[in-house]
């Protein structure tokens, strides 16, 4: 302890922060899995938003902030002249005391002890310019801003209530659309109600806020090792949609099966001509079990069977019922093994046709979308095309996809590993293999000075044995590459000023740093990093952590 009070007391102070942005839930400052028009309704309302804390915490935010603005996004594609006028709007925010997927209908319940009415007054609707993002249309400016701690571990509460608004004409906004998007809304068409109905369809918000100065908090820079991920995707905005070809050329995806995962490379730019009756499917509809006719094999499963959903993506697990008309990553990684050659909002009710064919040989299935508009947009017709090969390749095909937005991908699903986004055009060939984790380092709760700072190691995979978590007087930057000892893809990231050894018994390992209630160490930092063994995964059989920065206060 000695040592670690040297390291504490010889590190810098820290400098304040600038005013910065968060948007909420994590994943939607681009998309929006969902959309409503029960949030800024076209009558007077109250609605509550509950966030869970991993919205900040995983996009970097891990010490007290002042949210200082909201602005709330209309729903992508949708057009809007605005100046509609919401009067006397109350705005109220706290640390609620119940997680956001609670099941309590009252929003006295809901609301956090320190609940407080941070605006009051009119809200004029700005225009929406029909973009996929749209526009924020609903921005308001607090008078007085919130302090939120999301390490404190309460979810944060936004409640708003308002009479209607003249006109009523306010655009349907952007929203989540389930569990897995960690945010959950309560409403009612009453301005004064007790009680709401709840819905996971909560609203997409861009937060401003300004950190809190001279507030303890820790940080996490730079990556661990080894990383790589068997699920891939490419989010693509209205009119940047890159994979299309024209009514009379095809331009195809190829996807190999490669060991543990796939070969993504240019495909044959073959169209099968569909023969088949049409799927009766209507807006956001799956259709029943498509039988194969052989056994399909893919990273981490099989099926004979398939699900097709009218907006534009197939179920390889066929116990899956869910038909989502906007495809985001989270929902891609985090539900069941799926085909997405471009998932976004398609009603095939009364335009176009789905069809499902065999070739008489039984080796390959096709599912065809001819002709499909999107949602309220008949201008905007996709024609593509999935061949599914009893060899285990698969072929995404695009004819015309007029300005279409969407998803591009393929995962196994249950929680697979996000490697990020992945230019698919430009990055081709290029190969996706079996989901491989680094260590995960992070705080859990605020290294506050005359105060216990604990810290958790996540991720440890099977196998390993022993690990070590190591305190640093010295940020290591750039990170120091530890190729040369047979750890491609592995950086030191702090010095290994003192270290605190480990049997591994589990995923995870808490480990507890007293700090010192001295003055003194006001404003110091500490670098730490952890490490542990990992078979077979390089010449040392060792992986690493992020690195994380301990920035010591009294606050």
């Amino acid at each position: 302890m000695k040592k670690l009070s040297l390291c504490i007391g010889l590190a810098a102070l820290a400098a304040a922060a600038p005013a910065q942005s968060v948007v909420v839930p994590q994943g939607m400052a681009t998309t929006n899995a969902g959309t409503s028009g029960l949030t800024w309704r076209n009558t007077a309302f109250r609605f509550q938003m509950i966030y869970d804390t991993a919205h900040f915490l995983n996009q970097g935010i891990n010490a007290p902030i002042s949210i200082n603005r909201l602005q709330f996004r209309a729903n992508g594609g949708v057009t809007s002249p605005g100046g509609e006028t919401y009067t006397g709007v109350t705005v109220q925010m706290s640390s609620s005391p119940l997680d956001f997927n609670d099941a309590s209908t009252s929003f006295a319940a809901r609301r956090g002890a320190d609940n407080a009415t941070v605006f009051n007054g009119n809200v004029v609707c700005l225009a929406a310019a029909g973009t996929s993002p749209n526009t924020y249309i609903i921005d308001i400016p607090l008078t007085t801003p919130f302090v939120y701690d999301p390490m404190g571990g309460a979810d944060l509460c936004v409640e708003i209530d308002s009479p209607a608004p003249l006109p009523a004409t306010v655009p349907a906004m952007a929203t989540g659309s389930s569990v897995t998007h960690l945010s959950r809304r309560l409403s009612s068409a009453t301005q004064a109600a007790t009680t709401g109905a709840l819905s996971y369809f909560a609203s997409v918000i861009l937060m401003d806020y300004t950190l809190i100065p001279n507030a303890a908090a820790t940080s996490t820079y730079g990556a661990g090792c080894v990383s790589q991920a068997e699920s891939f995707y490419e989010p693509f905005a209205l009119g940047t949609f890159d994979l299309a070809g024209t009514p009379s050329t095809v331009n195809s995806v190829q996807l190999a099966p490669l060991g543990t995962g796939y070969a993504v490379s240019a495909g044959s730019n073959n169209w099968f001509t569909p023969t088949s009756t049409p799927i009766v499917l209507t807006d956001d509809s799956l259709s029943a079990i498509q039988n194969l006719g052989f056994t399909f094999s893919y990273p981490g499963g099989s099926t004979t069977g398939i699900k097709i959903c009218s907006n534009g993506f197939i179920w390889l697990d066929t116990t899956r019922t869910a038909s989502t008309f906007s495809g985001t990553a989270a929902l891609l990684l985090a539900e069941g093994a799926r085909l997405a050659p471009l998932w976004h909002d398609m009603d095939p009710t009364s335009v176009g046709a789905v069809q499902f064919d065999i070739d008489p040989n039984l080796t390959t299935a096709y599912v065809t979308w001819t002709g499909v508009p999107q949602f309220n947009n008949a201008a905007l017709l996709t024609t593509m095309q999935v061949a599914i090969s009893s060899n285990g390749v698969v072929e995404y095909r695009y004819k015309d996809c007029a300005n279409d937005d969407g998803l591009v991908g393929w995962s196994r699903g249950g929680n697979a590993r996000d490697g990020g986004a992945t230019d698919i055009s430009a990055a081709m060939p290029f190969a996706t293999s079996a989901d491989l984790f680094p260590l995960t380092l992070a705080g859990t709760n605020r290294p506050k000075l005359g105060t216990n700072h604990n810290v958790q190691i996540s991720r440890i995979p099977a196998g390993a044995t022993v690990g070590a978590f190591a305190l640093g007087l010295t940020q290591t930057a750039p990170p120091t590459d530890l190729s040369g000892i047979g750890m491609p893809t592995c950086f030191l990231h702090c010095s290994f000023d003192f270290s605190i050894g480990f049997a591994v018994a589990g995923t995870t390992q808490n480990i507890t740093l007293p700090i010192p209630a001295d003055l003194a160490l006001s404003g110091a930092h500490l670098f730490a990093q952890s490490i542990s063994t990992s078979p077979a995964t390089n010449v040392l059989d060792v992986i690493t952590s992020n690195g994380v920065d301990m920035l010591l206060n009294p606050n």
